[in-house]
This record gives C-alpha cells, sequence and structure tokens, in this order.
C-alpha cells in the first residue's frame, strides 16, 4: 500500500463521515450495521471500499472514520489499519454538521492546519485512480488559494432525488466557479437544468483548508466549534468519551449541506472525471446489480414469468416473478419488503411505524 510523505506541501487529511443508519436499505441495513457496514457493490463493505481508494493518496494515519456508538466495534473491524483513535464514536446523531465539525478540528488536532476532505462512507466510485487524482488537486487547490472546493457530478437524467450545484462559466481544466447549492428540484426543474448545462449533482464531497472551515462553521454555526473544543483537546484520553458526550448534549442537529455550505458566498466546484453513485436506495443498487433473467436485476435465483423492471435482492433463494413490473423485493431471514420501485423512497414511512409500533428488534 502506498503512502504518501507527509512533508509534500499541501498533503491532505481525510474524514470519512460513516454515522448514518442507512433506512432507505431496510430491511436489509439495520442500526448495528446499516448501509456502509454492507457489500452492496462487491465483496468489501462501503466502508472498507472508501478508505481503501483513501489509502494511497493519504494513508490510514491521516483518515479519520466519524461513526456512532452501535458502529463503532464493526467499523473498526473493517479498518485495522487505522491508528488507535482514528475511529470515533459520536454518542447522539446530530446530522453531518457536527459530524464535520468533530472530524475537522480532530484532523488539525491530529495533522495539523491543513487541507481536510469530507467524504461520505457510503458511495459507490469504481474509477478510484481518478477519484484520488481529483482530491489531490483540490487539496493542492485549497493549499494555495484557501476556501472549499466541491465535486460536482456531470448529470445524466433529470434526477429529482439529488441537490444540485449551479455553476457560473470556466475555462480550463481548473474548478469552476460555484454559484450555489440548490434543493432537490421539480422535475420541469430537472429537465431544464440538465438542458443548460450549469448545474451538477452535489456529491456531498468536499474539500476545505481546515481553518477556512473553521471560521466558516464560527460565522454560520456560532458556538459549535466552542461547544466540541473541551472534546478535541481531550481526544487520545480516558476523558474524551465524557467530553463528547456533554458536546453533544446541545449541538445542533443540521447537515453541512444547509449549515454551512449554501450559505457560502463563494466556492470552487471540480466536475467529476469519475463514476458515482449515492447508492441512495435499492432503486440506484438496482442500477448496478446483476442482471437477471426477464429483464430484471439483483441477486437470487430468478424465474420470470411476464415480469420485467423488478429489483430482488434474496441470496441463496429461489423468486419466481409472474406478471408483475416494477417491483422491490428484499428478504431477509426476519423480513420481507415488496414495494413498488416508485414508491421505495418511502421506506422511512416503514420506519416510523416500527419505531411506534415498538419493534426496535427490526431497527
Amino acid at each position: 500500500m502506498a503512502k504518501s510523505d507527509s512533508g509534500v506541501p499541501g498533503r491532505g487529511f481525510c474524514v470519512v463521515m460513516a454515522g448514518g443508519r442507512g433506512t432507505r436499505f431496510w430491511p436489509l441495513s439495520r442500526a448495528a450495521r446499516p448501509k456502509q457496514l454492507l457489500p452492496l457493490a462487491g465483496g468489501r463493505t462501503l466502508l472498507r471500499e472508501t478508505c481503501a481508494r483513501l489509502f494511497p493518496l493519504v494513508g490510514p494515519e491521516r483518515i479519520l472514520v466519524v461513526t456512532n456508538a452501535a458502529q463503532a466495534a464493526a467499523s473498526a473491524a473493517e479498518l485495522p489499519e487505522l491508528p488507535a483513535g482514528h475511529i470515533v464514536a459520536e454518542p447522539v446523531g446530530r446530522n453531518t454538521a457536527a459530524c464535520a465539525a468533530l472530524g475537522v478540528l480532530l484532523a488539525e488536532r491530529i495533522g495539523g492546519p491543513g487541507p481536510v476532505a469530507l467524504l461520505p462512507a457510503d458511495h459507490f466510485i469504481p474509477d478510484a485512480d481518478l477519484l484520488r487524482a481529483q482530491l489531490s488537486a483540490a487539496f493542492a487547490h485549497v493549499a494555495a488559494n484557501g476556501g472549499a472546493v466541491t465535486f460536482g457530478i456531470p448529470p445524466t437524467r433529470p434526477e429529482t432525488g439529488f441537490g444540485y450545484i449551479e455553476t457560473g462559466a470556466g475555462a480550463g481544466a481548473g474548478p469552476l466557479p460555484g454559484l450555489r447549492f440548490v434543493e432537490k428540484p421539480d422535475a420541469a426543474t430537472a429537465a431544464a437544468w440538465l438542458a443548460g448545462g450549469r448545474h451538477l449533482w452535489n456529491s456531498g464531497i468536499f474539500v476545505w483548508q481546515s481553518g477556512d472551515f473553521i471560521h466558516a462553521l464560527d460565522a454560520h454555526l456560532p458556538g459549535l466549534t466552542a461547544r466540541l473544543a473541551p472534546a478535541v483537546a481531550a481526544h487520545g484520553t480516558d476523558r474524551f468519551a465524557a467530553a463528547l458526550a456533554a458536546a453533544y448534549a446541545d449541538c445542533p442537529a443540521v447537515s453541512v449541506d444547509v449549515g454551512v455550505m449554501e450559505k457560502l458566498p463563494a466556492f470552487a466546484v471540480f466536475r467529476a472525471a469519475f463514476r458515482w453513485s449515492d447508492l441512495g436506495s435499492w432503486n440506484a443498487w438496482g442500477e448496478l446489480a446483476p442482471e437477471l433473467p426477464g429483464g430484471n436485476r439483483g441477486e437470487a435465483t430468478v424465474y420470470a414469468v411476464g415480469a420485467s423492471g423488478n429489483i430482488v435482492h434474496a441470496p441463496g433463494r429461489t423468486v419466481a416473478l409472474v406478471g408483475v413490473e416494477g417491483l422491490v423485493v428484499v428478504e431477509t431471514a426476519d423480513a420481507l419488503l415488496v414495494c413498488s420501485a416508485e414508491a421505495a423512497q418511502r421506506l422511512k414511512d416503514v420506519i416510523a411505524l416500527l419505531e411506534s409500533g415498538g419493534r426496535g428488534d427490526l431497527l
């Protein structure tokens, strides 16, 4: 495994945000083993794949994983290369702003001021060399210019389920000027943006000069870094867990996109050269899954009679599909999901029903 020279100017640090519950992959994804701890895009878990892409760029000593208490042990088992203290468990979920703030503050404490990348743990990026090359360029950009860089994914369809980034005009191979982050559009707006060519999908990958991110937090989420400071100072000691619990007791529950990125007056955008999927639903997984008979996709032994366009996840099982189209079928040892592909985003409603019904055993 290649390691970067610690003396290279602009060498980065990577913070992997890995605390999500992955509810849109229920019933396979559960609180103790959510989406990022599942092998949804190959033989290794998404968390393992994410960090393996980063090892040759920065080395394990400059990677920090922020997860939660329920997933910390499993995350550590996936990443034995990481030094002690580099898997940090949030005591309670507070969305991604607190996670990002904690990660960047700890990265600066461990590695000193410099470029820091914030990356989700659960995306599919098969072009690891291209990702590393563009992350390296982003590290160099913020080291030289300060500020923030994000990666925009060139859209391939008028997608209404993603946030977008509006960009300004640019020339050459460098980054584009970022104008604003915009929330999920309706179908007509998404089609217009696709035709216009100046809107990119928001990848959720951000690169900052650490000090600039801390200044942005203080400007847009005042008090957050001060709350976290005692815990950051205690990192590596037996006081860390208690200090972190005290800090998180009143941290705001807001995403880094809403809390910081959408408020920036200026930022840079790299048009992603790598292939990308957020694997945000069973539909997205189905696009990558193996082909099955009859125009279906997934993992199962399928017999299809007049049935097409279905997504099936039932490894080791035989599934007969008769006269149905556009279904998602997922079987686990204790649960069965059958829904239309159009309604796959409504799994949060199922989770709410299970919570209200006291079915913690299925969460």
